[in-house]
């Protein structure tokens, strides 16, 4: 096979051959995270749980709205729970959390999270490659960059496959019928894609002037006014209420009482400036390069840099510790841009 055709059928395969790589190579990152997370090394929220309440209606394991409206992570690692033979792990060291079937309850988890890690990366690849045409190197370096700033989401929650849902809308974008039907589903992934998608359409419609995203922006609104109805159904119309709902000065009724507060922590104490501060400036970085480090390959607008500050809407809900989780999921937006940029600095520096 000459060196041309082998080159051609790489491309053409690219996204698999990298998936199928990248669970060989990073197996023992899963093996490693599973067990973090099977002993709750660190501290998560257990949307495994979810499972057992699918198993058993058990509603002591429902882990209430809005978490369990986000659908698409929930069935799918259920539906590894029920395909996939559960991996057990040598000298485990659990406490009375435990419950039964929790071991393979955790490992459908874990192991979603990591094929969708793997997923991440590959498909990373290919959308810098095959749509924005970025060269070889500058997708290389945004795999491995992507792979280094996911450490920012959590591994054991639902924020990898949120990530990996919002590259595949970016980029199935020049296939209007196709990208339309995956913002509309986004209803039943992660709402903060669809925040996402509405900040960047918003910036493309109204300040860019770029009226081909008309329809984007408003099928964006109309998946987020399913994702309303979807909650407003569940937790008033069926009075299953959500998280925190019966508390006196739950996560949500907060947010506005003490949501400045929670932004403010970002610059005033130590946790705030590694968790949030530092993602965020990494987040802004390369729209302020661009001011100067120009990079054309494809389009982007730098006020653009308002999405991921845009992101600290949900640190008012969710704390100052989770901001680097939120602005995180803004990276398929701007790490090629920053990829691009480290490239242009190495060679003018050499």
């Amino acid at each position: 096979m000459s060196n041309k055709l082998f080159k051609s059928k790489f491309y053409s395969y690219a996204g698999t051959f990298l998936f199928i790589l990248f669970f060989i190579i990073l197996f023992r990152d899963f093996l490693y995270t599973y067990r973090l997370q099977l002993e709750k090394f660190f501290p998560y929220y257990a949307y495994q749980d979810q499972i057992i309440y699918y198993l058993t209606g058990d509603e002591n394991f429902d882990i209430e709205a809005p978490m369990n409206l986000r659908f698409l992570g929930l069935y799918i690692q259920f539906l590894i729970y029920k395909l996939i033979p559960c991996i057990e792990l040598n000298h485990l060291v659990l406490g009375e959390y435990a419950y039964e079937n929790y071991v393979c309850a955790t490992f459908s988890s874990a192991f979603m999270n990591y094929l969708s890690l793997c997923g991440i990366l590959s498909v990373t690849f290919v959308y810098c490659y095959r749509k924005l045409n970025l060269s070889t190197s500058e997708s290389i370096l945004t795999v491995l960059l992507s792979y280094i700033f996911i450490n920012h989401v959590e591994a054991f929650t639902l924020d990898r496959i949120s990530i990996l849902y919002f590259l595949i809308v970016l980029y199935f974008l020049d296939n209007k019928k196709t990208s339309l039907l995956l913002i509309l589903c986004s209803a039943f992934v992660n709402e903060k894609i669809i925040y996402i998608l509405a900040g960047l359409f918003f910036i493309r419609l109204f300040l860019n002037k770029k009226k081909e995203f008309k329809l984007y922006f408003f099928i964006t609104l109309l998946s987020g006014l399913l994702v309303l109805i979807i909650f407003s159904i569940y937790a008033f119309l069926l009075n299953n209420g959500y998280y925190q709902s019966d508390h006196e000065n739950g996560l949500y009724d907060t947010m506005f009482s003490q949501g400045l507060e929670r932004i403010l922590k970002m610059f005033t104490t130590k946790s705030g400036l590694s968790n949030s501060s530092v993602p965020l400036l990494l987040s802004v970085i390369p729209y302020i390069l661009s001011i100067k480090l120009k990079v054309n390959k494809f389009y982007y607008s730098n006020l653009d840099f308002l999405i991921p500050i845009s992101m600290l809407f949900f640190t008012t809900g969710g704390g100052m510790e989770q901001t680097g989780r939120y602005v995180m999921y803004t990276i398929p937006l701007w790490l090629p841009i920053f990829s691009q940029q480290i490239l242009i600095l190495i060679k003018k520096n050499r």
